[in-house]
């Protein structure tokens, strides 16, 4: 009993993003995320999760992705003590992807007179968690038949119960009776963590919800880590599936229980800003024994997202919104108040030239009350387009082509849709703000994984002495067009000096299909502790510079090195001995 008390303690506990879901798939767009921006790797998670850790209490912030059947959905999470649950929100993520996303920028120097020099020839170049959850009696109350249950309550969209997990058979049993759906494979993994103290979380929709309205939730629990319950998110998990995690807390957060990677960066294709990042992640998991590591993404201050979910005066005022008179300044009201985030586009300005954002919370409520017409789909018209011109579409447009809304009408209750809109978009994001208030360091750490991988569930923890990583990479490429001058950028003959220092020459161009090196993804490996520095478990530094020394050209990519050692004509560099090797190392 002991220990496995103190087993717990340890695992802390937090599950996945799509744990135990009956399906688990990439989310249907929620009308929140930023388009892709072209200068960033494209990276699609399976699970995303932000940690605040702080006196023995973590705090999850679980993004929930599904796609199938609402009366399908079903949600399980292990816990090591009684939670309270509130209602998150999908803005937290969409900034957190957008603000610490790794990017790969090339720097491009142009030696001799390289017309395509685009500076001339020659140049240089707080959530509301509804009423208050109701206790099926205190803990030991004895009932016949004795019941798992502890608590069952509903919020937002869902209905949920925090159950007892200490007999795995009358957990099932109750779920099963309840109608919380379990998906098929869940009792053989369920058992690793049905013990006495210990409970399950469930989850499910509410009669009458649909898979939109699904939202991120916040848990808050008792522990000493918090963990990500990987061996039953393995049930519905996908090959190679993304597992993204965030931690706040005082210093830079490490996986505890699993390696860390340090990538290679000299087989990322920087010529197409990393668009085969999530590839080269792949492989280096599986340089890892059991393949669990963890890669740092980004590791710094917490001030680069404050006052940015909860900006001084954002959403206005909610007695304001619930007074608006019609539909179409309603939803004014929320395009002008912060309701929507809005993209600037890349060719225009102003915001006849932004596109507006809109959180899925938002967009279900809406299409409640003020719905986008059904014939706006066929016409490519979204709902985000819809609600970001709403004076136009029900004004003029509407005028213009009536066909378009023959049996369109709108029930337009702005009391409620005020009071509905507070509860599941304003105060939540406004509560995920106060984290980068509170917080003051962030760390963000990704993996992929098979279901044959999730046999250990990772733990994670801090080290407040490790230094910080960034999330922007810059690289170098140098064009050498001589004296007599290269016209066709593509086949310019270049060098490429990596952001940690690795060069690669380019004797034929760049324009060629880019084939990494057959090198190691994993520039090292090692055991990241609470305490002291990273210590080594595998380096392939050594190996990274004798295979770029040796490499034949192949696909445009020539001879390479570390940055600084010795070059013996273009496409020739050479590397040097191990002392200079090592002084070039960069500090992860």
């Amino acid at each position: 009993m002991k220990n496995a008390r103190k087993t717990w303690k340890v695992l802390g506990l937090i599950g996945g993003a799509a744990l135990g879901l009956a399906q688990i798939k990439d989310a249907e767009a929620c009308g929140c995320f930023t388009p892709p921006d072209p200068s960033v790797p494209v990276v699609q998670a399976g699970e995303r999760i932000a940690f605040a850790m702080e006196d023995g209490q973590v705090t999850a912030h679980i993004q929930i992705q599904y796609a199938g059947n609402a009366g399908d959905f079903g949600w399980l999470l292990p816990l090591p003590s009684v939670p309270t649950l509130e209602l998150g929100t999908d803005e937290l993520f969409n900034q957190l992807i957008t603000l610490t996303q790794p990017k790969y920028r090339l720097n491009r120097v142009y030696e001799g007179n390289c017309s395509f020099n685009p500076q001339g020839r020659g140049g240089g170049g707080f959530a509301t968690g509804g009423a208050a959850p109701t206790a099926n009696g205190a803990e030991g109350d004895s009932a016949d038949p004795p019941s798992p249950l502890v608590i069952q309550d509903s919020i937002g969209p869902y209905d949920y119960a925090v159950l007892h997990a200490d007999v795995k058979d009358d957990m099932l049993k109750w779920l099963a009776d309840n109608h919380y759906f379990v998906p098929a494979g869940t009792d053989a993994t369920v058992g690793a963590y049905v013990r006495p103290g210990a409970y399950f979380l469930a989850l499910k929709l509410k009669s009458g919800s649909a898979t939109g309205d699904l939202q991120p939730v916040v848990v808050k629990y008792a522990s000493d880590l918090p963990m990500i319950p990987l061996v039953l998110t393995s049930v519905g998990a996908t090959p190679d599936m993304g597992i993204q995690v965030w931690m706040l807390g005082k210093g830079r957060a490490i996986p505890r229980n699993y390696y860390h990677t340090v990538l290679n960066d000299s087989v990322i294709d920087w010529n197409s800003a990393g668009a085969n990042y999530n590839d080269v992640i792949i492989r280096a998991t599986k340089e890892a024994i059991g393949r669990h590591t963890f890669v740092t993404e980004y590791a710094g201050t917490s001030s680069i997202l404050q006052n940015v979910l909860n900006a001084p005066n954002r959403f206005g005022s909610n007695a304001e919104l619930a007074a608006q008179p019609d539909a179409i300044s309603f939803v004014e009201y929320l395009n002008q108040h912060g309701y929507a985030t809005f993209n600037q586009s890349q060719t225009g300005g102003g915001p006849g030239f932004s596109s507006a954002l809109y959180s899925s919370q938002l967009l279900s409520i809406l299409a409640a009350y003020i719905p986008v017409p059904a014939t706006f789909a066929a016409k490519g018209i979204t709902a985000g387009q819809f609600y970001q011109n709403i004076t136009y579409y029900l004004g003029s447009y509407r005028q213009q082509t009536p066909d378009d809304f023959v049996g369109y009408t709108i029930n337009y209750q702005p009391a409620m849709m005020a009071m509905q809109i507070d509860q599941r978009v304003v105060q939540p994001t406004l509560s995920a703000g106060m984290l980068f208030d509170k917080f003051s360091y962030l760390t963000r750490l990704y993996t992929t994984l098979s279901p044959e991988d999730m046999n250990k569930d990772p733990v994670f923890s801090f080290n407040a002495t490790l230094a910080d990583y960034a999330n922007t990479h810059n690289a170098n490429l140098t064009y050498h067009c001589g004296f007599f001058g290269r016209d066709n950028q593509l086949t310019t003959p270049a060098t490429l000096q990596t952001a940690d220092g690795w060069v690669l020459q380019y004797p034929y161009g760049t324009g060629s299909t880019f084939t990494p090196p057959a090198l190691p993804a994993s520039e090292r490996i090692e055991i990241l502790s609470e305490e002291g520095p990273p210590q080594v478990v595998t380096d392939n530094t050594k190996a990274i510079g004798d295979g770029l020394g040796s490499q034949g050209g192949g696909c445009g990519v020539g001879l390479g090195s570390r940055a600084g050692e010795t070059a013996s004509g273009l496409g020739l560099l050479a590397l040097v001995g191990g002392m200079l090797f090592w002084r070039r190392r960069r500090t992860a």
